[in-house]
């Protein structure tokens, strides 16, 4: 959009308000002291730069709400579970965004343990807050990451989530996965199993389905993933993953 453009879609309205006012406001003045007159013109001149600004401000707004209907785009995504002996995990995910808005405090955050002990959540780089737990196992549970400082528009930052699971029943599904809404450029899958004999060798499955609500569901199995028996994980990377689908690596306990 040229400056012109720009200054006539979005500031003309609020310099045609501002010229109004300082009509009816000089007819006033010419009745009052000099004292008041001068404090009256003060406050308008203060007055008429709060609304100029706020005009500026959300115009600026309007363009980048057109240019892009979400809050933040994603870019990759990193996930790593790590287990020592097959009861007590970790789970920790690095996701890259950059910043679609004028400024951006905090985002949504979606997860799931299938475990029958809730999990601790923490982060090094960002808040955690409002954590809620569903019962329902079809429905993800929820969080809300805040960032430390609010990010500016195109500012990208790495957000940082672990979570420190306990599954002694052994009730927790053996599978990590990752929920696509949009495109990004790289998604990594890594799980590290070091409670396993030294001969085990079985292959890991990469599954998908469609995007919805629900955690579990109709898994289409795309891939084999082996395993590494010299450093007893199972690692994956794909570039540009096809959106709109959740992925799960799913290996055997």
């Amino acid at each position: 959009m040229k400056l012109w453009d720009f200054l006539r879609t979005y500031i003309s309205s609020t310099c045609s308000f501002l010229a109004s006012l300082c009509s009816i406001l000089s007819i006033i003045l010419m009745l009052v002291s000099n004292e008041t007159y001068t404090l009256i013109a003060l406050i308008v001149l203060c007055l008429g730069f709060i609304i100029l600004i706020y005009g500026i401000l959300r115009g600026i707004n309007k363009i980048v709400l057109d240019n892009s209907s979400e809050d933040y785009r994603r870019i990759s995504s990193f996930c790593i579970f790590q287990s020592h002996d097959g009861v007590k995990s970790t789970f920790e995910s690095f996701r890259m965004i950059q910043c679609k808005r004028l400024f951006l405090t905090d985002i949504p955050y979606n997860f799931k343990w299938t475990g029958s002990i809730r999990p601790k959540l923490s982060s090094t780089s960002q808040i955690i807050e409002d954590i809620v737990f569903h019962d329902d196992e079809k429905k993800w549970d929820e969080a809300r990451i805040k960032f430390k400082h609010p990010l500016k528009y195109n500012e990208s930052t790495v957000i940082h989530i672990k979570t420190e699971n306990d599954d002694p029943d052994h009730k927790a599904q053996p599978w990590i996965s990752c929920k696509l809404d949009s495109p990004i450029d790289m998604m990594t899958f890594r799980v590290l199993l070091s409670y396993k004999d030294a001969d085990f060798n079985k292959p890991a499955i990469l599954e998908y389905k469609e995007l919805n609500t629900q955690i579990d569901g109709d898994y289409k199995a795309l891939e084999s993933v082996p395993f590494d028996k010299g450093n007893k994980m199972y690692s994956y990377c794909c570039a540009n993953p096809q959106p709109g689908r959740i992925y799960r690596l799913r290996w055997e306990r």
